[in-house]
């Protein structure tokens, strides 16, 4: 018999799972954010070879820089926050050098991550022309597009983003026998309350709420152009005569299609609640210290892995970056395998990664 948990059990064992993460959060997320930016790095590296240069590569390879620098950004806050310091409040954490990091963290961490969020929607938006407007992409999306996507983005994201300075400061307290640094938000006078809450909302929705409808709504339509596509080259085949061997390059098309469709729905899975819980919280005050809280280590982590997974992708999912990675980093082997054939057949062979 299933019996109801009751919430104030619930909230307590979610409250117990925060503390306890919290104690580890800073260890993992270290970690995370070293192989993340690595593995962004080689994704840029074999992202820009001739043989890979493409509409679709140049936006992921937007994406790789902006997903680095978020984990790059994240590696000495989690540092500072929860190694160093861990969760104590004391004089030596909260120096006015300290406080200005966290205020830069503050903006450039958003800025960061937001962009790498439109970058996506980019994405999905060029794979869904390219797919069901096969035609019109061969001018639609094209290189040049493509970069000048990248750059509006990165552009017109940071302005977005920019208000956040105008909201927040560094707030000097004096105590008895220390003085402590931290940040808090403009609240002093009247308008300073309406534009943070303006800031708020408008941030909320573009960088947000905006974002993650397209992305489920060119999702949707990317799995529906795909299997479309599926049913008329199976018409034209039936018709033309052609064999399963001729629909080569369609199923290529297709994988690099699902390789996409994966990015973005990973994207999605981090992005939504963590856009509802910032909604919540804006709504209403009380939810922040009462709930957000809670998840918001969780959050983090979820997002750096999103940061950095990126590279297992293209590596399991399309063939043509697996072989250039091969083809960069293990060429000297491969060439040495080849040598000691030639050499001997029976010599000791090298191994083809």
């Amino acid at each position: 018999m299933v019996t109801d948990i009751p919430i104030d059990e619930a909230l307590s064992f979610l409250k117990y799972y925060s503390e306890w993460y919290t104690g580890i959060h800073g260890y993992v997320a270290a970690i995370i954010c070293i192989l993340g930016v690595l593995a962004n790095i080689l994704n840029i590296i074999v992202l820009t070879r001739k043989n890979m240069i493409s509409p679709a590569n140049i936006i992921l390879t937007g994406l790789a820089i902006s997903d680095g620098l978020t984990m790059a950004i994240y590696f000495p806050f989690a540092l500072h926050q929860y190694v160093i310091y861990g969760t104590e409040t004391s004089e030596a954490r909260n120096t006015l050098s300290a406080a200005r990091f966290l205020f830069a963290y503050a903006i450039c961490s958003v800025v960061v991550h937001s962009i790498s969020i439109w970058l996506t929607v980019t994405l999905a938006l060029f794979r869904y022309i390219f797919i069901k407007y096969p035609r019109q992409s061969t001018y639609l999306c094209t290189i040049q597009r493509a970069q000048l996507s990248v750059v509006v983005v990165t552009i017109v994201t940071t302005v977005v983003c920019m208000p956040n300075s105008a909201t927040l400061k560094i707030q000097q307290q004096t105590g008895n026998t220390s003085t402590i640094w931290y940040i808090k938000y403009k609240e002093n006078s009247e308008a300073e309350k309406i534009s943070r809450t303006l800031n708020f909302w408008v941030q909320a929705i573009l960088l947000k709420l905006v974002p993650c409808v397209f992305l489920t709504v060119l999702s949707i339509l990317l799995v529906k152009a795909m299997k479309d596509a599926e049913k008329r080259r199976k018409r034209l085949q039936s018709r033309s005569g052609r064999t399963e061997d001729d629909g080569g390059r369609e199923r290529k098309t297709n994988r690099t299609t699902k390789m996409l469709l994966a990015v973005v729905v990973l994207f999605l899975v981090t992005e939504i609640p963590q856009g509802v819980l910032n909604i919540l919280s804006g709504s209403m005050p009380s939810f922040f210290t009462q709930y957000y809280y809670i998840f918001a280590d969780t959050l983090d982590i979820l997002t750096l892995l999103n940061n950095g997974i990126n590279f297992i992708l293209y590596c399991t999912m399309s063939k043509q970056f697996r072989d250039t990675f091969i083809r960069i980093f293990f060429k000297t082997f491969i060439v040495q395998d080849r040598q000691l054939q030639l050499v001997s057949p029976q010599a000791t062979r090298y191994t083809e990664v």
